[in-house]
């Protein structure tokens, strides 16, 4: 039973729910009814009988009917007139004091042999009300009712006189007819009910379902479109880095052709010096030249290859300044390339904090690379122009908050005031079609809004550009 429930959809089990609620309330209701509503018609119909014949039994007294030589027709014409107003009355007899023997007999009735009639009451002589529930052959309850047809003397205080009997027959057919109109009126409102309580609740549970439905698609095509857009901002990270690495790929050459034209010299001149035999103190010197020139290619080509490796993607402990170092180790060849003035001033007391190495990285070689763009637009302008690059690292209070912060500055060509708004936005760019696609800066933000960082930029156009990035201190816990 247990796993028919289970494989129902929702609505089955709402529908068995109801019904098990329903029914039941409708049995309790009903047998309430019944019992509360049963004895109080059956009362009402008691008394009833009760007015009837005391009315009879008053005409019958004020109007001396029974003084009349042959009260029958008089008295039996005012019984029919009373069962034609009282369908629930089934008889009704008149005794009369009989003058000789001292009983009761009857002077009227409404029934004429009738078999299946109820037996009158004993001719005896009665002095107050009384009322019987009993039934009949069929099993059909009535009321046996019997009332005193009194005379009393002008006086009030005088004594009274018993001049016969009423006796009414009272039937309860039209109890048990209200109470099947109160079962079928209470079915009839529970039917009702669980119809219109299935067809409300079905229309908004399918309406629930299909929401649910919709959400939960939403909540998959919201969870598809946030795997492919990290998709997409990795791949816009590697294109960047690409183009990074594509800037530093002509003085990657230029580094490496210097000391291999100067290796090449030195073996040439080595060669000349071995054939002469004559010079050992050259040859270990131009030997040791070529040792260190050749270690100068191993560091440029090795600092090279770390930076187009594929790093780690999860946090750890990273030392700013050492990351800084070394990212600025990176672009060495551009810089030297230049001409640039480099500075570093780095706050040897700031701790590590906890970040994707590559992410740090990725902002550091941007915002670098930005500044060596502007430096080197500024010199093709103003061959003369002092060309200066200033890393620093320091630990900042701001908001309540520490932060550890890393501010490039630079002496380039600036930005302008309209563009200052813009340069934060994806696809804005200064630079020519081919060397920029305008995400650098869009994705720095990100990352360090990722940390609960914030990136900000000040600038002057045609003198310097300042970028800081503020990183939360307690990442470092």
């Amino acid at each position: 039973m247990r796993k028919l429930i289970r494989r129902l959809d929702l609505q089955a089990k709402i529908f068995i729910v109801l019904v098990a609620v329903v029914v039941p309330t409708f049995v309790i209701v009903t047998v309430a009814e019944n019992q509360f509503t049963r004895p109080i018609i059956e009362d009402e119909i008691r008394q009833v009988g009760i007015n009837t014949g005391k009315t009879l039994a008053a005409e019958i007294d004020s109007s001396r009917l029974l003084a009349q030589a042959n009260p029958t027709p008089a008295i039996e014409g005012r019984i029919q007139e009373v069962l034609y107003s009282q369908p629930s009355i089934s008889r009704i007899d008149v005794f009369a004091k009989d003058i000789v023997t001292g009983l009761n007999r009857i002077v009227a009735t409404n029934v004429e042999d009738d078999p299946a009639a109820p037996t009158p009451a004993p001719a005896v002589l009665i002095d107050s009300v009384t009322s019987e529930y009993r039934t009949d052959e069929f099993g059909v309850g009535y009321w046996d009712i019997n009332v005193p047809i009194e005379h009393r003397a002008r006086d009030v205080r005088g004594p009274k006189r018993i001049l016969g009997a009423v006796h009414v027959i009272v039937s309860t057919k039209l109890v048990e007819r209200i109470v099947v109109a109160l079962w079928r009126t209470t079915a009839t409102a529970a039917s009702f009910s669980v119809v219109a309580l299935i067809l409300g609740l079905s229309y908004f549970l399918r309406k629930t379902v299909n929401n649910d439905r919709k959400l939960r698609q939403a909540e998959t095509q919201n969870v598809q479109l946030t795997s492919q857009l990290h998709e997409a901002e990795r791949q816009v990270m590697n294109t960047e880095k690409l183009a990074v690495m594509g800037q530093l790929t002509a003085s990657f050459a230029h580094e490496i052709g210097t000391p291999l034209n100067a290796i090449g010299g030195h073996l040439q001149l080595l060669k000349e010096d071995l054939s002469s035999a004559e010079k050992p103190q050259s040859i270990a010197d131009r030997l040791s030249i070529i040792n260190g020139q050749v270690s100068k290619i191993e560091s440029i080509v090795k600092s090279f290859l770390q930076s187009t490796a594929k790093p780690t993607s999860q946090t750890q402990l990273v030392d700013i300044n050492q990351l800084t170092d070394k990212t600025l180790g990176i672009v060495r060849p551009r810089i030297d390339a230049l001409g640039v003035e480099i500075r570093r001033d780095f706050d040897r007391n700031l701790g590590p904090i906890r970040i994707v190495p590559l992410e740090l990285e990725q902002i550091l070689l941007n915002v670098v690379n930005n500044s060596l763009d502007s430096l080197k637009g500024k010199r093709e302008l103003r061959e003369r122009s002092r060309l200066a690059l200033e890393v620093t690292t320091a630990e900042t209070e701001a908001n309540g908050k520490k932060w550890a912060q890393i501010s490039v500055y630079d002496t380039g060509e600036g930005i302008k005031k309209s563009d200052m708004s813009k340069v934060l936005k994806p696809f804005f760019t200064t630079k020519p079609p081919g060397e920029g696609t305008g995400l650098g800066l869009t994705i720095c933000q990100q990352i360090a809004h990722k940390y609960g960082g914030v990136l900000e930029i000040d600038s002057r156009e045609g003198a310097w550009t300042r970028v800081n990035l503020k990183l939360p201190y307690e990442m470092k816990v």
